[in-house]
């Protein structure tokens, strides 16, 4: 009889029916979720015609999604995480219905745009402060970029027939078809989360209020201070992070004559880059380095950027490019969740990371603002040599900070 221990990985992840059943549930969510970003964005232009106005409502939605710590507690204290799911869902789907109905019928304005961008943010903050956590409380830390792995061909698989689908709809229907889909997803999610039973833990003798304090102090006091250093390059890259629907927006608009075909066709290549990228992490689970894979994605990051502004005004050329920031972006943010989710303990989880989200929550809705400001007055090439020098940055701070090096789980 063999005294090692099985290697954990794609096969024990693929027979946890509790874990799979979460995320097709959230998956179908998600896939809204991009339906959703698709579409938002160009709904916005057709709307205004104002890289501005467009940087107002990312700046809306970011600094809504800022504030999940202020709600991630109940993440952690809730009996079954279905809960959450089973209320946030539906509101957002009655949200969602009436952007595509006040677009179809003519009387979408921007401060009900933006209201309804609000109620819809403010729930998925909840519905992803439970995401971050579920993986952990279902999973071993050996399994989790095999996790992120799955997720990300599942996931990615049907992102990319959202973001497809949302590009189909908008050059069919326009992009309020987009808010239809959405909410069908989402209330897609509610039924398939009905099955779910994801137990944070045994109930707290804590108030909400301790409970809050607790998640902070899991934070602040972790040995090594590597988590407040992550967020600090975290909160960097964010900045420029808002920046991506912006510059496919405005590469869109401004290099090619079909528009809207061709912003379909880079969004859509963005997330098969990303899908990529999570499937060689998730196979070569490289625990013992988070650290060096997120210094190199930065840094890789920040040249296709620069290359993006660069490229000839040919559609595959730029799709090709698209789908290397894909790759590259995804490389850097599937090994940050991983690292979280492996590092912190399973009860705080969904604190800890409402709470690291609070810095590139604000500089991402700052930098929404700050871009959208620039992308009304400078070409692709200038937009494109400003993103890639903020991620060449951020990987140069990640580099310098002893503790970001250092990650592992």
């Amino acid at each position: 009889m063999s005294g090692t221990t099985p290697k954990l990985g794609f096969r024990s992840v693929l027979r946890n029916r509790q874990y799979l059943l979460w995320l097709v549930s959230a998956d179908s969510a998600t896939v809204g979720y991009t339906v959703y970003a698709i579409s938002i964005v160009w709904l916005t232009y057709t709307v205004t015609h104002s890289y501005l106005l467009i940087g107002v409502v990312l700046f809306v939605e970011y600094a809504t999604y800022s504030a999940t710590f202020l709600i991630a507690p109940f993440a952690d204290r809730v009996a079954n995480q279905r809960t959450i799911y089973l209320v946030c869902y539906p509101i957002q789907a009655a949200a969602a219905l009436t952007l595509g109905l006040a677009a179809y019928r003519g009387f979408l304005s921007v401060p009900l745009l933006l209201g309804l961008i609000v109620l819809i943010s403010f729930l998925w903050d909840l519905a992803w402060a439970a995401y971050q956590a579920a993986p952990r409380l279902l999973l071993s830390p050996d399994e989790l970029f095999a996790a992120e792995g799955v997720g990300g061909v599942i996931g990615g698989a049907n992102s990319i027939a959202g973001y497809a689908s949302g590009g189909v709809l908008i050059v069919l229907v326009g992009a309020g078809g987009g808010m239809y889909l959405y909410a069908a997803l989402l209330a897609l999610g509610a039924i398939l989360a009905l099955p779910l039973a994801i137990h944070p833990g045994p109930p707290s003798d804590e108030n909400f209020r301790e409970s809050f304090r607790t998640g902070w102090r899991a934070l602040l006091s972790e040995p090594g201070h590597g988590l407040l250093q992550l967020a600090s390059v975290d909160a960097v890259q964010a900045f420029f992070t808002s920046g991506v629907a912006l510059f496919i927006t405005l590469v869109s608009v401004t290099v090619f004559t079909s528009s809207s075909a061709a912003y379909g066709v880079l969004f859509t290549t963005y997330v098969i880059g990303g899908v990529a990228a999570g499937l060689v992490l998730g196979w070569a689970n490289p625990r013992r380095h988070v650290g060096i894979v997120m210094v190199v994605s930065l840094a890789a990051t920040g040249v296709a950027f620069v290359a993006v502004g660069a490229v000839p005004a040919l559609l595959v050329l730029s799709a090709f490019v698209w789908l290397l920031v894909g790759v590259t972006s995804t490389g850097y943010a599937t090994a940050k969740y991983a690292f979280i989710r492996g590092s912190v303990e399973p009860t705080k989880l969904a604190r800890v990371s409402g709470n690291m989200y609070l810095f590139p929550g604000i500089t991402s809705a700052v930098g929404a603002l700050v871009l959208g400001a620039l992308a009304d007055h400078v070409l692709p090439v200038a937009f494109g040599l400003t993103l890639g020098a903020g991620f060449l940055a951020a990987g140069l701070l990640a580099s310098l900070l002893p503790g970001v090096k250092a990650l592992r789980f």
